[in-house]
């Protein structure tokens, strides 16, 4: 009862909802924190007028707004205003200087006037104020001086008036109009009234272009581009005095304490923000993916860890050189311990949280996503631990690609790219070695099986199977065929090949336990199980399974491979004994239950896929001269039996994988046994 609730507690634990979300909440936890403790800077408590003891950087780009608007404002002072040239003017100006003598005129020939009156009219209906006096001049002299007159009004006017004249430039030239009519050779009252009236007329051609002046401003203005301040500029120098412009700075960046202390909502709230939308849709991609992958609480922890440890790690090693880095590490890790497309989304994430959390340049960031879909791409499906330096190299190789070509569009300094580039070349071969070195106890700790550790406990130097051959030589033999029965199989049906031939290897190590017990093991004629009732060695038969189950978790197998173990026979009926049983006591006095062995049918297409082997191995070894032809019809027929059974209920197989696997296990046999022609019909089922 204690071992059900345990179980079902482990149960409940791997595939619990309220688990789920707990490690989605602990991971977006552990990423703000990280966040918080690398990206918050430090504060200082200081005033205009203190002595810094140390240079204070900038913690990121800022744009100096102050002096962005100082520099704006220049840009804008700068432009003169805009005036348009009125050529209506001059033309405007020479009909009020005809109007005017006209009306001087006709007022002089006016008979039925005295000379109040004259005066009074040209008063009334003349643009041109002078005076009753000077009217009086105007009227009193002959027709040629006033003709004269007029025409040197005009002149001087035109003269003015060629030229382009403001309202600031109008007093300057209302004095050389006065100077002019002062060096007229003729001296006389009416050049002081040719001056009066030449500079009451006289006005500026050019006016104001209000709106074009405002637009040419606000032009110069958008040209004037940010003032930013470069992440790592020093804003403060130490043993300097601080001054009022760098408060402010200190101010704008938040690096000034506030009554002792200071909450920057703002940018907890970005932090927040950001690892909660990677999260939401990284969680939306797993579920969409793979169903089983994301009910699964230990692979969601196991990739949660990986991900912290390797943003940690880079963080870390940024104090080195920002282009030591080992995020192809994390990426390689999860495509051997979860999948490949999984890989390739984790690092997508996890390159763009280490951009924000480093501050990393484009450049960077463009060779953490390159190098890490490039190392999961390369160590998915590998069998060998060489293919982690070859992948470590590639990673380099494309790390200095990218370093240096960046480097040539920077024009930078050839010293600069090659320390770059050296330190580049570091982090891929670092991302090779971290994997090497952990790998292990990631597949230890989650208990998770790769093809690494698949090959390496396919050796033929594995304690168990050294064991396996020098006790249980029979054994030993039959568990080789019977695994490369069982990878061919997989291999045609598309399941795990290496799974299944390891799964065979181990399939019968509880045979150790009693190896004579067996029949590939009996050397001599006598057999134990003459000596025992039929109970009694249906009872060891079925007893390997559990010795075979106990034998590997001492040595510390992994469970999908104890599984195979345990499932490789179902709760097949032992027939043999069975009817050995029948035979003795008769059908009342046995139960058949007890002839069956009491484990659970294959779960998984490799479990089923190696039962079918075992059996198929067991029956072609009873026949002394096997054919071709009876090899394929042996197969077909344990095949069925076992279809007929219900042992293959629990696993992922089709009809049409049976039929393939089938066809499989003849070709194999058929290379072994392809001379033989003649062999029994009965078959000995004492596995």
């Amino acid at each position: 009862m204690i071992e059900l609730s345990v179980s079902n507690l482990k149960r409940i634990a791997k595939n619990s909802t309220t688990i789920r979300i707990l490690l989605i909440v602990c991971l977006f936890i552990a990423l703000f924190t990280l966040f918080v403790l690398n990206v918050t800077p430090q504060k200082y408590r200081l005033k205009v007028g203190d002595i810094s003891d140390e240079d204070i950087y900038a913690p990121s780009d800022f744009v100096d707004k102050s002096a962005t608007e100082q520099i704006r404002k220049q840009a804008e002072d700068s432009v003169q205003p805009i005036y348009n040239l009125d050529l209506t003017v001059q033309i405007d100006i020479e009909k009020k200087i005809d109007s005017f003598f006209l009306l001087i005129e006709s007022v002089k020939n006016s008979e039925g006037l005295d000379k109040k009156q004259k005066l009074a009219a040209i008063a009334q209906d003349s643009d041109i104020s002078l005076g009753n006096s000077l009217y009086n001049t105007l009227l009193d002299a002959n027709e040629s001086d006033l003709a004269t007159l007029k025409d040197d009004i005009k002149y001087i006017n035109n003269q003015m008036l060629s030229g382009r004249i403001t309202e600031k430039q109008l007093n300057e030239k209302r004095s050389d109009i006065r100077e002019f009519f002062m060096n007229l050779p003729k001296k006389n009252k009416l050049n002081e009234i040719g001056a009066d009236i030449a500079v009451m007329i006289l006005r500026p051609n050019m006016y104001y272009d209000e709106q074009t002046t405002l637009m040419i401003k606000q032009q110069e203005r958008e040209k004037i581009e940010d003032v930013v301040i470069r992440k790592g500029t020093v804003i403060v120098n130490r043993g300097r005095e601080v001054t009022f412009q760098q408060i402010q700075l200190l101010d704008a960046y938040g690096l000034l304490y506030e009554n002792d202390s200071r909450f920057d909502i703002k940018l907890y709230t970005g932090y927040g923000i950001i690892i909660s939308v990677c999260l939401f849709i990284t969680g939306l991609y797993f579920r969409g993916l793979d169903k089983k992958l994301w009910d699964s609480n230990s692979t969601i922890f196991l990739i949660s860890l990986i991900t912290i440890t390797t943003l940690a790690i880079t963080v870390v090693l940024k104090n080195v050189s920002d282009y030591l880095i080992i995020m192809p590490a994390g990426a390689m890790l999860i495509s051997l311990l979860v999948s490949p497309k999984i890989a390739i989304m984790a690092n997508i994430v996890m390159s763009i949280l280490a951009g924000f959390l480093g501050g990393y340049d484009l450049s960077i960031i463009t060779i953490m996503l390159l190098t890490g879909i490039l190392g999961a791409g390369m160590v998915s499906k590998t069998h060998h631990r060489s293919t982690f330096i070859l992948a470590g190299l590639a990673v380099s190789l494309v790390s200095l690609l990218i370093i240096f070509s960046v480097g040539i569009l920077g024009r930078e300094d050839i010293y600069k790219m090659l320390n770059n580039g050296m330190f580049g070349a570091i982090g891929g071969i670092l991302s090779a070695v971290f994997t090497i070195g952990t790998l292990p106890i990631f597949e230890t700790v989650f208990d998770i099986i790769t093809p690494v550790k698949l090959l390496e406990l396919s050796n033929p130097n594995q304690p168990v199977l050294r064991r396996l051959l020098i006790e249980a030589p029979g054994t030993y033999y039959h568990s080789i065929l019977v695994g490369n029965l069982a990878e061919a199989a997989a291999e045609d049906i598309g399941a795990n090949p290496l799974l299944c031939r390891v799964g065979a290897y181990y399939h019968d190590i509880g045979k150790l336990k009693r190896p004579y017990f067996f029949k590939e093991n009996q050397i001599t004629k006598d057999n134990p199980h003459d000596k025992i009732t039929p109970n009694l060695s249906a009872l060891v038969i079925t007893s390997h399974v559990r010795d075979g189950v106990e034998i590997a978790r001492k040595n510390k197998l992994p469970s999908t491979v104890i599984r195979i173990i345990e499932e490789h026979h179902g709760n097949t009926l032992i027939a043999y004994f069975y009817h050995k049983a029948l035979n003795a006591e008769g059908a009342e006095a046995i139960e058949e239950g007890k002839f069956r062995y009491p484990f659970r049918r294959p779960q998984t297409g490799e479990a089923a896929i190696v039962m079918l082997a075992d059996s198929v191995e067991a029956y072609i070894r009873s026949l002394s001269e096997p054919t071709q032809e009876q090899v394929e019809q042996g197969v077909r027929k344990i095949i069925k039996e076992k279809l007929n059974d219900g042992q293959l209920d629990g696993s992922d197989l089709t009809l049409r994988d049976l039929e393939i696997i089938g066809q499989a296990f003849v070709k194999v046999l058929g290379g072994i046994f392809h001379e033989r022609i003649e062999y029994p019909e009965s078959v000995k089922d004492i596995q």
